[in-house]
């Protein structure tokens, strides 16, 4: 059945061959697309010109530009991208160079048969695609570059057969996939025993790139609420067991102690020289997650409050600041896995003098109204506990709104936002908080990170998005509630109730509010109307897709040294580079004596039943009175059949020609081998 339908899939596309000069522009734009929408738009219009004429001239409407015009052209070019990008040599100027001179290149092509300049362009594309994984590593940009390849390597192959033969375009496909599966266990070989290198091996910084977590060392009104819309991933997080509650959901990050008032920024950071039991103490709620963290182009890495420890070698250079703030050595520029233990109930020990003497900080001549309402707590309250419920209860009293789009706060925030707009996001309540705590004699700073969690029902994680970016406060209490000493979280937001929080944050956190500080008793279920079936065929999607991102983060790119060391364990072997030398060289000698083999047996096999057939025809030619034997040749016995039976002369002819053919010539074609087969069961003599 399965040869039937391909002899009828080649037979009907027989007459679709490929015209690679009119779509090779097609295919550059298509390999182009996501640099296209990623760089200035200048740049982008130039080379949409560049592939739009070279199609005209493809087409016979306009001529080819002269050898004056395309010297011009280059220099155009170049002031465009000077003009652009400056002269920074960067990943976008220089992809954007080459993409230009990738184009240009293709005003050199004199026609169909001038395969040099063809196959130039052509490597170029290949390489260019194979540079956006210096950028990403995301699965369905993978997809993409894989099936763009297949396409450059499809029209590579045709214009190698012009002007000789054309194609069909299902010969094409079936030719290149053969290739492509040969290529594929080789692939897999080497990505399984290559020996790992530690490090990025895709990855070159781009100069003058930002984090993309959103997050950075500095803090102003208005930096986390930009964040809010973002749907980006920050990080995934797989939990052993069941997750932690609402209020134990924060991701520590940046901890901002020195301020201007307006500008918060977070001091220099050191290794944490003393012992961590020195620190913190009486830990409990332990809890076990695996982080996959998405490159952000700078050191932080994010956990729960508070890490205890980094197991194993999930991640090399990474460090406990003095802050208590997850650090590494290098910059993240790739994706990043590692698996800690975290105690969501714990006790600091010990504080150094200078970091209570940093705490209390007050800006002068900044916030006037702000210091005064906490001078005035400071000399009506005895105890740093009373002061800091003093301080909630006024965000709780106080018509304070919690919103993603307050008002602009430039010259003193704290006393505007306090006093004068009362609406704002976290950083708003947390930043203005801890000055209020540190003009009523409190120790305090700003701690930044993430809140919460969204489940992945399809893949059993969770996930946390820009949007989930949050600010709270730490206060330094000599004794809090509990009996305890050190710093403790004070979360602002966590008071506003829940009628002064604005629809607009209910929008951006609807899936996520079960699991945010928000003081939010009875989230409002979505009624069965709301819950409309492309709502749910939308989020299962969506769900489905990131699952996809993960299992190919954690199997694909989190495929690391540690993980190949595992492997070899498993296999009996020692993970060392020599092993993996020997394994790798003797996998691929096996793999080419297997392709050999049966590369060999599947033209015996096609002998075989030639030779079958082409007997099969003899003796149909000795039933009928000539005696001939398989051992002369066939040209001798085309011409003995020929002068026995005239009346079958045209017949004859086509049936050892085309055992000529295909015995010595076409051994592979398989529909002339078919026609063969056929020709000779329908010979009959009368």
């Amino acid at each position: 059945m399965l040869k039937l339908l391909k002899n009828w899939l080649l037979q009907s596309t027989s007459l679709l061959t490929i015209n690679p000069h009119i779509l090779l522009p097609f295919v550059l734009f298509i390999i182009l697309l996501p640099h296209l929408v990623a760089i200035s738009i200048i740049v982008t219009l130039y080379i949409l010109l560049i592939l739009a004429w070279f199609l005209l001239h493809t087409l016979g409407i306009i001529s080819k530009p002269g050898q004056w015009i395309r010297f011009f052209l280059v220099l155009i070019a170049l002031v465009i991208l000077v003009i652009s990008y400056g002269l920074s040599f960067s990943q976008t100027a220089s992809l954007s160079l080459l993409s230009i001179m990738m184009c240009l290149k293709l005003f050199e092509i004199d026609n169909e048969q001038d395969r040099r300049n063809i196959f130039l362009v052509i490597f170029i594309a290949d390489f260019i695609l194979i540079s956006y994984f210096l950028h990403s590593q995301d699965i369905f940009l993978g997809i993409f570059i894989v099936v763009n390849i297949f396409i450059l390597t499809l029209m590579l192959n045709a214009f190698n057969r012009l002007p000789q033969s054309s194609l069909s375009l299902m010969k094409n496909l079936l030719l290149i996939s053969h290739i492509f599966v040969k290529a594929l266990p080789i692939a897999i070989i080497l990505f399984l025993f290559f020996p790992r290198i530690p490090g990025p091996l895709w990855t070159l910084p781009e100069f003058g790139q930002s984090g993309t977590t959103g997050l950075s060392d500095k803090m102003y009104p208005g930096s986390i609420t930009s964040l809010v819309d973002s749907d980006e991933i920050a990080f995934r997080v797989s939990f052993q067991g069941s997750s932690p509650s609402a209020e134990d959901l924060y991701w520590r990050g940046p901890v901002l102690t020195e301020t201007d008032g307006f500008l918060w920024s977070q001091k220099k950071q050191q290794p944490l020289i003393k012992p961590f039991s020195s620190i913190i103490s009486e830990t409990s709620g332990l809890i076990h997650y695996t982080v996959t963290l998405e490159a952000h182009q700078n050191k932080m890495l994010f956990a729960l409050e508070m890490p205890t420890q980094v197991k194993g070698d999930t991640i090399q250079g990474a460090y406990l600041s003095t802050d208590l703030q997850m650090l590494t050595k290098n910059s993240l520029h790739q994706l990043t896995q590692y698996q800690v233990i975290s105690s969501t109930h714990f006790k600091f020990n010990t504080v150094s003098d200078s970091e209570l003497k940093d705490a209390l900080q007050f800006p002068q001549a900044s916030n006037p109204r702000t210091h005064q309402l906490g001078q005035s707590w400071k000399s009506s309250l005895s105890e740093p506990q009373k002061i800091v419920a003093a301080g909630l209860n006024y965000f709780k009293n106080e018509p304070f709104y919690y919103t993603k789009r307050p008002d602009a706060m430039t010259t003193n925030p704290s006393d505007e936002f306090l006093f004068d707009k009362k609406r704002g996001f976290c950083e708003h309540f947390a930043s203005s908080f801890v000055l209020l705590m540190r003009a009523a004699g409190v120790p305090a700073r700003v701690v930044t990170g993430y809140q919460g969690i969204e489940r992945n029902d399809v893949g059993n994680y969770y996930i946390v998005r820009q949007s989930n970016a949050h600010a709270w406060a730490e206060v330094w209490l000599d004794k809090n509630n509990s009996g305890k000493t050190g710093w403790v979280r004070i979360d602002p937001t966590a008071m506003i109730p829940a009628e002064r929080i604005e629809a607009d944050i209910f929008q951006t956190y609807l899936d996520r509010l079960r699991f945010s500080s928000l003081n939010i008793p009875d989230l409002p279920e979505l009624s069965a109307q709301q819950k409309t079936l492309i709502y749910n065929v939308y989020n299962q999607l969506k769900q489905i897709i990131d699952n996809i991102r993960h299992s190919w983060n954690n199997w694909v790119l989190g495929y690391d040294q540690s993980k190949q060391n595992i492997l070899l364990a498993l296999m009996g072997m020692n993970a060392n580079a020599q092993t993996l030398i020997v394994l790798m060289i003797s996998c691929l000698a096996g793999l080419v004596i297997i392709f050999q083999i049966s590369e060999r047996y599947k033209k015996y096999q096609k002998r075989d039943k030639v030779l079958k057939s082409y007997l099969k025809f003899i003796d149909k030619l000795n039933q009928s009175g000539l005696a001939i034997t398989p051992n002369e040749g066939p040209e001798a016995i085309k011409q003995y059949a020929i002068r026995q039976f005239p009346q079958y002369k045209t017949a004859i002819q086509d049936i050892i020609n085309d055992y000529i053919t295909i015995r010595y010539a076409e051994q592979g074609n398989k529909e002339l081998i078919l026609s063969f087969q056929t020709q000779v069961k329908q010979f009959k003599l009368r």
